[in-house]
């Protein structure tokens, strides 16, 4: 039987980095970018934690899709523009709360902060304490900088492919740790999940693991708190079969990629963001550095969900829930 590689952490105090290079041509970023960003998303999540403790002064309204949006969307959405307008005054912003006009706008940008000021509103409201804030800087489709927060847990990831990962925590995030993750002999695939999903999707695609000759079992988590886990040992891959957008997956993709896995797309490619037509992601695959063959499991999910409705895979049967 195969073995499945498992990861530790290796913890090491750290100072904060500097931030990434851009292209030639373009002015660099402040050198004390990351450092003021960090104390942004400490606001940001400070504030949000206030409208969790009071929720009945949150108002609730329904988008075009459906999903819920809050007065604290709206206003982790405001702070993170205003604050990146200050920081970055040249670099465009592109938010899950962007008005259609500012959404058309996109395709011209080379370099854009690709944000999710509340992600998972629906635990948000739930009260399980799993939602987060998702920053991204993306650079020729590609996220070079990457954050999520958690604020019920006063932290938050930074990740900067081909420099280093760390949790960051204490007043501002000013307290940074090195994560290193390194790689030990498993037993089994530990393969993540919201709790929304239904039992008939998540089989479906432990089955297609199967494939890999080891036992697969089911994390559970909500929102972008999937990506910690990978990132931090504690999973090894995480299908995402339902749809979603660009803005969802940007940030947990840079982390992902800090740590030294990779975040598949339907055809087997790395994620490219702000490069098509629409923002809406079918689905993808992000896995922890294991050297398993995942690409398997991609094709067998496209092929899955594509019979399912016997149209393209962008049309992912409903009933087999989000998240």
């Amino acid at each position: 039987m195969a073995m499945l590689p498992s990861h530790s952490m290796e913890i090491l105090k750290h100072a904060i980095p500097g931030p990434p290079m851009l292209p030639v041509g373009h002015d660099p970023l402040p050198a004390d970018l990351i450092t003021n960003l960090l104390s942004l998303l400490a606001r940001t999540s400070e504030s949000l934690v206030g409208y969790y403790q009071h929720a009945d002064s949150v108002a609730i309204d329904q988008k075009a899709d459906r999903s819920p949006v809050t007065t604290a969307d709206r206003s982790a959405h405001a702070e993170l523009a205003q604050g990146l307008a200050k920081l970055t005054p040249d670099i465009p912003f592109l938010s899950e709360e962007s008005t259609t006009e500012e959404i058309r706008e996109r395709h011209n940008w080379r370099i854009c902060w690709m944000v999710d000021p509340l992600d998972g509103t629906r635990e948000f409201l739930d009260r399980t304490g799993e939602f987060t804030v998702n920053v991204a800087l993306i650079v020729d489709q590609t996220p070079v900088l990457g954050f999520i927060a958690q604020p019920l847990e006063s932290r938050c990831y930074l990740g900067i492919p081909g420099a280093g990962l760390w949790c960051c925590s204490g007043e501002n995030f000013g307290q940074l740790t090195t994560l290193a993750p390194s790689v030990s002999p498993g037993r089994y695939i530990r393969m993540l999940a919201s709790q929304r999903h239904s039992p008939k999707r998540v089989a479906a695609l432990a089955k297609l693991l199967t494939g890999l000759d080891l036992p697969v079992e089911r994390i559970n988590a909500g929102s972008a708190l999937k990506f910690f886990a990978l990132v931090d040992g504690r999973a090894d891959i995480y299908p995402r079969s339902s749809p979603c957008y660009e803005w969802d997956v940007a940030a947990g993709d840079a982390l992902v990629r800090s740590a030294g896995g990779q975040v598949l797309n339907e055809t087997g490619l790395p994620m490219a963001y702000n490069h098509r037509d629409t923002l809406l992601v079918d689905y993808f695959v992000a896995a922890a550095p294991s050297g398993l063959p995942w690409l398997p499991l991609l094709e067998g999910a496209h092929n899955l969900f594509k019979e399912s409705r016997g149209t393209h895979a962008s049309s992912v049967i409903k009933d087999l829930g989000n998240g």
